[in-house]
């Protein structure tokens, strides 16, 4: 008679049997993923119809505004509409304040912050008192040398470069006095009339709203559009330049 290999005797067995159902154990645990919306890498949030983030062992829809589009702002997880959007002072930067759900600079002046003798409060603003011979419409203070905002085709949403330029002209135009623009929406000429003149007012109400996050005075920038009016453009390079918004002082 042949045997095969030693024979177990019964407390053996039973102990390679617990080691056995030990390790089929381990291996199914490792392989098995946590339960939504808990995760361990974002693998586990990509799964099931889900497009998200594994952020602190949850799925979130993102973990900064690089995971959201070009108007929307990373809040608490969430892409939600609007730039620099925010729930409380908590979630915007130093320098900045949560009003109506956006994050804007810390006005120079309010309830409790007053002006100098010869300023008052608008909106937040010291501006000077008016002497007797001033005249209200007239344009005071330096002008600015504005850049325009640029634009992708066919699209509306502010890139980040025109972010930094905007960024750019905000600071100038919180510096002057009171000076007024209008903001002139402007396309490349592919596309019909209409639709470029339509195109072009949309991205000018963008770069208008861009700016009064950032401080600027809704009454210094009004809005227009000429479309594909001017355009010289005639290969991408040129078409580039003519997809922007131009600013234009106002008398």
């Amino acid at each position: 008679m042949f045997t095969v290999g030693p024979t177990l005797q019964p407390s053996a067995w039973g102990r390679f049997c617990a080691l056995a159902a030990a390790f089929v154990a381990a291996f199914a645990a490792g392989c098995t993923s946590p339960d939504y919306p808990n995760c361990e890498n974002d693998r586990h949030c990509q799964r099931d119809g889900h497009h998200e983030y594994c952020v602190q062992r949850h799925c979130q829809q993102c973990r900064n505004g690089a995971d959201c589009g070009s108007d929307q702002t990373c809040l608490r997880g969430r892409c939600v509409d609007g730039v620099n959007a925010c729930d409380g002072d908590n979630d915007c930067l130093a320098g900045q304040v949560c009003t109506d759900h956006r994050c804007v600079p810390r006005p120079e002046c309010d309830a409790t912050r007053s002006c100098a003798a010869d300023h008052h409060c608008e909106l937040g603003h010291c501006v000077s008192n008016p002497t007797d011979d001033s005249d209200p419409v007239e344009n005071r203070g330096p002008q600015c040398q504005l850049e325009p905002a640029l634009f992708d085709f066919d699209d509306n949403n502010l890139t980040s470069g025109a972010r930094e330029t905007l960024a750019r002209d905000a600071e100038c135009l919180r510096r002057e006095a009171t000076s007024r623009y209008t903001l002139i929406g402007r396309c490349d000429p592919r596309g019909s009339t209409e639709y470029n003149l339509a195109l072009g007012e949309r991205r000018a109400r963008v770069v208008r709203q861009y700016l009064m996050n950032l401080g600027v005075l809704p009454d210094r920038v009004a809005v227009s559009s000429e479309g594909a009016e001017g355009a010289t453009g005639s290969d991408e390079d040129g078409w580039r330049r003519d997809r922007r918004v131009d600013f234009r002082l106002r008398q």
